[in-house]
């Protein structure tokens, strides 16, 4: 990385900054940008997703505003991959290329790396620029200090959440009273049973659908992840990371199930379809467009992200023989013990500074400048789906108001915590075993307690296996590590 010519100075900064995190705080630079003379340079780099969609969204408009600032891009395309450690693989990028800026797209790496040491504290570095955090979302802002034991080390310009979407004119013309904000699953449930069951064909309509915008899927596969988004609601976890052990034979996890298959046996809850998917058939981008079970009028509610909004967008733009969905949202579905949380809710892409910088001022101005207010201004206008952490300009989209999507606050016990923790290979088949239990519940194959106490122990043997696999292949490529002992029952 080419050094920078800022000076004395700012040599005094890098050493004031070491200092601070090897005493496990942060320091303010001595110098600011301002104070750099016009023929002094800096250079820097970023770890992101992709270098031309970094400078697309930032770099070009950062370099225009500060051309003095050489910006350059690692891109993070290497470290994902079908057996590769994304924790090490980011690890190994940034000893490599020693990057003055990080980007974090897991809320519990940017956790480790900040209580580690490695990143540069920015509670101070914001009051002496006096820069503004009182207009981010306070969620945000209080769920990033959680992460730092009650400091300040990242900052992200926006979030992911889901809402509730639902069609207003299927609401209307079936006399269904429309969704409020902050129902539970129960409610929203008793309201998809009021949709009529009896259409055929293109007539048939459901009152709820799980992932509605892309109707593939076997009913196993459907039936799990709807049985997990209750559970989630719940704040349940399928897996204990920190004892290695599964946890579904639980009173919550046997509720879910219960709701689950009472729900889909009712007929107002779409159970997938027998229709295979062909990844070696190609698709368009209007074929899979109509897949979407809300956005072809089929299907009353579903839980999406912000970007059902440009898919919805899309439908009305390339659906010509399709009416547009009158759609609007409401919160997501929520627990009735703690109804102002949502596990919906989560951090993504949090902009850091590297303790090990040479140029701590430089890379605090780009960050800054990303999750500055004249950034979310301009983003706003974008409409890419995003979630802006700054509330003061992204108010509605498309004529409908996006609070619903900021009405919840982060929960503090994020189901993904730890989720490093559980091997990569646990997943798929326990996805596939829970799916199958489930459905033997609904054929009236098994009971609930038989389907429960079969996804426990086959599980925990899927578990114990897939770690087994993975320690064997660390310790084949020389990883140094001990292999944890998974829970037994």
């Amino acid at each position: 990385m080419k050094r920078s010519r800022i000076g004395l100075t700012a040599g005094l900064a890098v050493a004031v900054l070491i200092a601070g995190c090897n005493s496990g705080g942060g320091a303010k630079p001595s110098k600011t940008l301002k104070e750099l003379g016009k023929d002094e340079k800096a250079s820097i780099k970023v770890v992101y997703w992709d270098k031309s969609y970094f400078f697309q969204q930032y770099g070009n408009l950062f370099s225009a505003k500060f051309p003095n600032i050489d910006v350059q891009v690692v891109s993070m395309q290497g470290i994902y991959g079908s057996g590769k450690d994304m924790n090490e693989e980011f690890q190994k990028l940034v000893d490599e290329e020693k990057p003055d800026v990080l980007m974090f797209q897991s809320p519990d790496m940017f956790e480790k790396w900040a209580n580690d040491g490695k990143l540069y504290q920015l509670d101070d570095v914001i009051r002496q620029d006096k820069f503004d955090i009182e207009n981010i979302l306070p969620s945000v802002v209080e769920q990033i200090k959680a992460k730092g034991n009650g400091n300040i080390y990242g900052l992200t310009p926006s979030f992911y959440g889901q809402a509730l979407f639902y069609n207003k004119d299927l609401f209307e013309k079936h006399g269904v009273p429309l969704p409020k904000n902050k129902m539970t699953w129960n409610e929203v449930l008793d309201l998809a049973k009021r949709f009529p069951k009896d259409g055929q064909g293109d007539n048939r309509i459901y009152g709820y659908a799980q992932n509605a915008s892309y109707a593939f899927g076997e009913k196993k596969q459907l039936a799990f992840q709807f049985m997990s988004s209750i559970g989630s609601t719940g704040g349940l976890s399928v897996v204990d990371p920190d004892k290695g052990a599964v946890t579904i034979q639980s009173d919550g996890w046997k509720e879910a199930l219960l709701t689950t298959v009472e729900a889909l046996k009712s007929g107002a809850v779409y159970g997938g379809s027998d229709e295979k998917f062909d990844p070696n058939k190609p698709m368009s981008m209007e074929d899979i467009t109509r897949k979407d079970l809300f956005a072809t009028g089929k299907v009353a509610m579903t839980v999406e992200g912000s970007y059902m909004i440009n898919s919805l967008q899309r439908a009305k733009e390339t659906l010509k023989d399709v009416t547009p969905v009158n759609w609007d949202i409401v919160t997501v579905p929520v627990d009735p013990k703690n109804p102002e949380v949502s596990n919906s809710v989560t951090l993504s892409g949090l902009f850091a500074v590297n303790a090990s910088s040479s140029n701590p001022r430089a890379a605090w101005e780009l960050v800054k400048y990303i999750n500055s207010e004249e950034m979310a201004k301009l983003q706003s206008k974008s409409e890419n789906g995003e979630l802006l952490s700054r509330t003061t300009y992204v108010k509605e989209r498309d004529g409908r108001s996006l609070e619903p999507f900021y009405m919840l606050k982060m929960s503090e016990n994020s189901l993904s915590k730890n989720f490093d923790k559980i091997p990569f290979g646990f997943y798929q088949p326990f996805n596939e075993l829970a799916g199958t239990e489930i459905m033997s519940v609904v054929e009236g194959k098994k009971s609930v307690d038989e389907a429960i106490k079969t996804m426990q122990e086959k599980g925990q043997e899927a578990y114990i296996k897939a770690k087994q696999e993975q320690d064997a292949k660390n310790a084949k490529e020389g990883k140094d590590q001990k292999p944890a002992e998974p829970a037994k029952n």
